[in-house]
């Protein structure tokens, strides 16, 4: 089964309106799927909430400082995207300093947006083929490309079956998958006899639940299932 590379996800972190309405607004002309931030606290909950394949941040924010923010949420597991910091600051120690902080490339302003439509390409290239690309819920991290469910040093291989399920419920958390686009995307509308849909969810809570000791997959009534990394949702 081949599924399709979802389109580049990017948050714009960026306190000037004016500025990430400007930038967003080409992206999205090419592409590129823009949520904003206008302030540290803003974009720590978006990172946090859902993946991205790129995070873009301004070093001036009102609330904090980019490169302090890049670095505690780095610290504490709370981002695994690739940053490219925005600044009017352009000295050597400016560009040293951002790198130490975990970014992946740095712009000065001003600058082209077709030059950062051309970086954020690069970059997420390069983390694709390095990596591969990642969904990310909470603290959990699907890594596509290797298999991989991992929560802190906690990880589940997953494959087949167990690795289109998670992928499918990840991408749309919080929100929920019915039954039948689980099976469209598992047997492409031709499922086997009887209920197989319920006896693989069954198996990759089990899963889940020895890796993590939460089964991650609940159940919604008259629809089907969502993610849910709470340990009080029990299996049905």
């Amino acid at each position: 089964m081949k599924l399709r590379a979802p389109p580049l996800r990017l948050l714009l972190v960026e306190d000037d309106v004016d500025i990430a309405a400007g930038i967003g607004d080409y992206l999205g002309r090419h592409g590129v799927v823009v949520d904003f931030a206008y302030n540290a606290a803003q974009a720590r909950a978006r990172l946090q909430a859902q993946p991205f394949d790129l995070a873009v941040l301004d070093v001036n924010l009102p609330d904090q400082n980019g490169m302090a923010l890049c670095q505690s949420l780095k610290r504490e597991g709370g981002m695994r995207a690739p940053v490219l910091f925005l600044t009017a600051r352009g000295s050597l120690d400016d560009k040293l300093a951002a790198f130490a902080a975990g970014a992946v490339d740095y712009m000065v302003k001003p600058f082209a947006p077709a030059e950062l439509l051309a970086r954020a390409r690069a970059i997420t290239t390069h983390t694709a083929h390095a990596g591969g690309p990642q969904l990310r819920v909470g603290a959990y991290v699907l890594d596509i490309q290797r298999h991989l469910l991992a929560r802190g040093d906690d990880s589940l291989p997953l494959h087949g079956t167990g690795l289109v399920l998670m992928r499918a419920l990840m991408e749309a958390s919080p929100g929920s998958v019915s039954r039948q686009v689980l099976c469209e995307r598992l047997w492409q509308g031709d499922p086997p006899d009887s209920d197989p849909l319920r006896m693989h969810v069954y198996q990759l809570r089990q899963h889940c639940l020895r890796a993590f000791g939460v089964p991650l997959i609940a159940n919604v009534r008259g629809v089907g299932y969502r993610f849910s990394g709470e340990p009080m949702d029990a299996p049905a």
